[in-house]
């Protein structure tokens, strides 16, 4: 049985980032018999190291850590905080340095701007479109997915994810202490954190794969789901042994 598994999904993602595709990648966690599945809760902070914190406070023993795009930053902090916790990591479409320059610079603006009911205009035009493979960009089941959840979590939660996303950690020291696991997972055509990227940081980790995924770009889970599902099996498969029990 492998350890309690911990979900973390991106910015103003709720669970559904998980369960596309026919929930392959909930079914693939089933079929290695997992002990539980524990949905992080990353809306309530406006703090990585918070979130990472209280993610830590409301489970016990150790932890198999998935996480994707800003869930996978959160996982990371985890991971320097309480690494005798943490039995293995998938980060997918991952940053491990702080904000970006120009992107640190915008977050205030887009804030401004949902504050005064804009979140629809920033969330259709600015965000979530820009993270799709172009064969996706079409997509309007998607579309409409992704604009659903981010206006489902609504304005004060983009704000306090955009604010930790604004002010997180720069962690790229801290991957070659990582002693555990560690896949690494990105679309072909992430242009929000591209695979030369992931190759970087798995080149830094010492028990490290990365998988490219054609054909996808930022929102990998959703893009791919049996792609990813597929890595995640043979990787679950692979490391079977080195997993300490929940």
């Amino acid at each position: 049985m492998l350890p309690q598994i911990i979900l973390l999904p991106g910015n103003m993602c709720d669970l559904r980032i998980w369960r596309g595709g026919d929930e392959v990648i909930i079914k693939t966690l089933s079929d290695h018999g997992v002990g539980s599945v524990f949905d992080a809760d990353l809306t309530r902070d406006d703090s990585i190291a918070v979130m990472a914190e209280r993610a830590l406070s409301t489970t016990q023993g150790p932890l198999l850590l998935i996480g994707f795009s800003m869930g996978a930053i959160v996982a990371a902090e985890m991971a320097v905080r309480a690494p005798d916790r943490i039995a293995g990591l998938v980060l997918a479409g991952y940053n491990a340095t702080a904000d970006l320059p120009e992107r640190a610079r915008h977050r205030p603006v887009q804030q401004a701007e949902v504050r005064a009911g804009g979140l629809e205009r920033v969330l259709v035009e600015e965000l979530k479109p820009n993270y799709l493979a172009k064969q996706n960009r079409a997509n309007e089941a998607l579309l409409e997915l992704l604009r659903d959840m981010g206006m489902g979590l609504g304005a004060d939660i983009f704000i306090r994810q955009s604010e930790a996303l604004r002010m997180r950690e720069d962690r790229r020291a801290a991957l070659a202490a990582f002693d555990v696991p560690v896949l690494y997972l990105c679309g072909t055509e992430d242009a929000l954190c591209p695979p030369n990227w992931h190759r970087n940081w798995a080149d830094q980790t010492r028990n490290a794969r990365f998988e490219e995924i054609r054909g996808a770009g930022h929102m990998l889970p959703l893009e791919a789901p049996a792609a990813f599902s597929q890595i995640l099996d043979h990787w679950l498969t692979q490391n079977k042994g080195n997993f300490p029990n929940g």
